[in-house]
C-alpha cells in the first residue's frame, strides 16, 4: 500500500500466488488436522470416564472450530482469485480503450 495515495497495487499474478498457497495450507491443514482426528479417534476406546469424555468435547468443538477455519480459507481463495480475475479484465479494458483512442488520434508519432 502506498502512503500517499492509500492504493493497494500489485504485480501481475501476485494474488494468483497468494490464492495457491492459500490453498496448500488449507490442504496441508486438512491433511494434518484428519491424522490428529483419527489418531484421537483411535484412543477414543481406550480412554473412558469423566476424562475422556471431557477430551472428546473438546475434540469435537475443534472439529467444529476446524470447519469454520477451512470455509474461511477457501472464501478468501476464492476472493483472492476473483480479484485477480477482476484486476486482468480491468487492466485488458482500459489497455483495450487507450489503444482505441490512440487510434483515433492517428497513433503515436516518432520524433
Amino acid at each position: 500500500m502506498t502512503q500517499q495515495s492509500g492504493e493497494m497495487k500489485a504485480g501481475e499474478g501476485t494474488l494468483k500466488a497468494a490464492a495457491e498457497m492459500v490453498d496448500k495450507a488449507r490442504s496441508k491443514f486438512m491433511t494434518d488436522s484428519g491424522k490428529l482426528s483419527n489418531d484421537i479417534e483411535s484412543l477414543q476406546a481406550k480412554w473412558q470416564g469423566q476424562g475422556g469424555t471431557a477430551f472428546f468435547n473438546l475434540q469435537r468443538a475443534w472439529k467444529e472450530k476446524h470447519e469454520k477455519i477451512v470455509g474461511a480459507l477457501s472464501e478468501f481463495e476464492a476472493s483472492l482469485r476473483s480479484t485477480e480475475k477482476d484486476n486482468v479484465t480491468t487492466d485488458q479494458s482500459q489497455s483495450d480503450y487507450m489503444a482505441k483512442n490512440n487510434a483515433r488520434l492517428g497513433g503515436v508519432q516518432s520524433y
